[in-house]
């Protein structure tokens, strides 16, 4: 069985560094996790790349849905480039329409910034009207984990979803992952294939 990666959610460079004193594997770098974690500060991924933990970074420019302006979409994309160059191994993101189905194109933007780095659909997927069209549009696209409380308000209330995400053909989840990553020149697959994740919740992060 595959080793269960543990990723918390920070709102700070000191909270990373407090998790990867703690022993977590991964975690999230956001600001404004009172607002449900917005994009951080290229300061707090650099200091926060000091700690020697797996970084993905929130790209996020407001709360308030994730149905976003042009001007909104083109400082997304720019701001995933800033912080992939200061070091961050992932981007978390989320793209939907005005009608709550994901945005393909733009989801297919993001995925050519991110390149063969890591890319985390955010728990957007949460508030899609079929859950089941979202997952097979964002596996198609190649998209590396989605982050999921099965559309409910804590990962236990949502269990029953997050098992029938996780039932859906994961061998044929891990191929669309792998396929967009040697398209991008990659040579392995990621460690964590595109499957729902959940992340405790606790003082260093919102569920």
């Amino acid at each position: 069985m595959d080793k269960i990666k543990i990723e918390i959610c920070c709102g700070s460079a000191g909270d990373v560094l407090a998790a990867a004193g703690a022993g977590a594997d991964r975690v999230e770098l956001n600001s404004a996790l009172f607002l449900g974690g917005l994009t951080p500060s290229l300061g707090a991924l650099e200091l926060a790349r000091t700690a020697q933990v797996e970084l993905m970074a929130m790209v996020r420019p407001r709360e308030g849905g994730f149905c976003y302006t042009q001007e909104e979409f083109c400082t997304m994309l720019l701001d995933a480039r800033r912080l992939l160059d200061a070091g961050a191994d992932g981007i978390v993101f989320g793209f939907l329409h005005e009608d709550g189905t994901v945005d393909v194109r733009r989801c297919q933007a993001m995925l050519e910034v991110i390149g063969t780095r890591q890319s985390v659909f955010s728990r957007a997927i949460d508030v899609v009207p079929d859950w089941r069209a979202g997952l097979e549009a964002l596996c198609a696209l190649g998209v590396t984990r989605v982050l999921t409380s099965g559309q409910a308000p804590t990962a236990p209330e949502g269990a029953d979803t997050i098992r029938a995400r996780t039932d859906r053909d994961p061998a044929r989840l891990r191929r669309a992952a792998e396929q967009r990553r040697l398209a991008a020149g990659a040579h392995r697959l990621p460690s964590a294939p595109c499957l729902p994740e959940d992340r405790p919740a606790g003082p260093l992060g919102h569920a």
